[in-house]
């Protein structure tokens, strides 16, 4: 915290992830005429951080130009730009009027096959997405003569209003068919039958505009943008 004639000027901060060794750099956020202290206030989070930590990461908004200069100045190197989406409550009557098929276990095989081979390196395996189903955590599929289409995993956090599109894939010989925006209305139709929740947020890579397409023909919107850096400390 930066605190001049006992007034808060800025605030900066982690998160650390020791299962990967890395910090998320929070901020910093200056009043506009504070920034001369950005590097000092930097200087002296380093000091603070725990030693394990060999890699930072930062997300910064597009618009933010005092933040992406400072990156630029600290040697950062930014590998992505992505797209903040969010879809409001009071859209759901858009939505198209379709049944919500929950996974079964007649198709555990078919969906941990197809997580694996999309996502072969992520955090949750298709038997660990199984593993935690319960009534916060649903698999939605779309199948056709026995067969699995796609599937989308989410979660729900009723007691704070938050949920989430976690995993999301359709088989390649079915793409373009309207799977995927069949998959995405069961998941919205489920997650905004809690009360609790107001909006969905995702964040989409700005190059994949097929993903961009469907999500904000569902009815997603974009909020803003994020560049996405990392540093080796």
């Amino acid at each position: 915290i930066g605190i001049k004639d006992g007034d808060v000027i800025g605030v900066l901060g982690f998160d650390t992830d020791f299962d990967s060794n890395s910090a998320e750099i929070w901020g910093p956020f200056l009043k506009e005429d504070k920034w001369d202290i950005a590097t000092v206030m930097w200087n002296k989070m380093i000091e603070i951080l725990p030693r394990e930590i060999d890699l930072l990461t930062m997300f910064i908004n597009k618009e933010n130009k005092n933040c992406l200069r400072l990156a630029d100045n600290l040697h950062f190197i930014k590998e992505s730009e992505e797209i903040i989406l969010r879809f409001e409550r009071f859209y759901t009557d858009k939505l198209q009027d379709i049944p919500i098929v929950e996974l079964s276990s007649d198709y555990y095989r078919d969906m941990q096959l197809l997580h694996d081979k999309v996502f072969p390196n992520t955090y949750y395996s298709g038997n660990k997405i199984i593993e935690r189903l319960n009534d916060h955590r649903k698999v939605f599929v779309d199948k056709k003569d026995n067969k699995l289409m796609g599937y989308i995993y989410v979660e729900v956090n009723p007691a704070f209003g938050e949920g989430s599109i976690e995993f999301f894939a359709v088989d390649e010989p079915q793409r373009g068919k309207g799977i995927g925006n069949k998959l995405l209305t069961m998941a919205l139709k489920w997650l905004f039958s809690f009360d609790s929740v107001d909006g969905i947020t995702l964040c989409v890579n700005s190059a994949n505009k097929k993903a961009l397409n469907l999500y904000k023909a569902v009815g997603f919107e974009q909020e803003y943008q994020l560049c996405y850096f990392t540093k080796e400390c």
